[in-house]
């Protein structure tokens, strides 16, 4: 019996490694995506010569740095940038390259002018939504610090340490 305990114990400690190296795996690969992605966000942005779109692509360019350093901090979020990886990253990319071909044509004309009037209102959207998801990421490390500070409070009242709402076991 004590065999099988220790054949059983090395099996889930095997397994447990793993699952780390895929983990590890799909950080690097996500990470790889990242920096792929923020390279030509950042190509787009310095071949597109206006102001307005310049800040806009920049302030799109900090907030997905941020999510990926969030990510890389905080493994565990891997799974709550899924969407923003498969179709949210790819498409707001896709704009902004679309942006500078419409840019780079020379024509003024209605289509063009529209189009680039949709794609920056919708850069102002995106950096909304992903300063969301940002926040959102930082979610359960919040909760688990409120719920920490809450309780730390309540322990220091109660032993009378900081100003109660209990009686008795106040500190002379």
């Amino acid at each position: 019996q004590k065999a099988l305990k220790e054949r059983e114990e090395e099996a889930r400690l095997s397994q447990i490694t793993e699952e780390a190296v895929q983990e590890n795996q799909a950080l690097q690969e996500i990470m790889a995506q990242g920096r792929n992605y923020l390279r030509v966000l950042k190509e787009a942005n310095d071949a597109i010569p206006g102001e307005v779109i310049s800040r806009k692509i920049s302030m799109l360019e900090d907030v997905i740095q941020r999510i990926f350093d969030t990510v890389l901090k905080h493994p565990d979020q891997m799974g709550e940038i899924e969407q923003f990886m498969d179709y949210y990253l790819p498409t707001t990319v896709k704009l902004v390259n679309a942006y500078r071909d419409f840019d780079s044509t020379g024509i003024e004309g209605n289509n063009i002018l529209n189009a680039k009037k949709e794609i920056e209102g919708t850069l102002d959207t995106i950096n909304q939504a992903f300063e969301r998801l940002l926040d959102d990421l930082y979610q359960d490390t919040a909760m688990d610090i409120t719920t920490d500070a809450s309780v730390l409070q309540t322990m220091l009242k109660k032993d009378g340490w900081a100003e109660s709402d209990f009686t008795g076991g106040m500190k002379e």
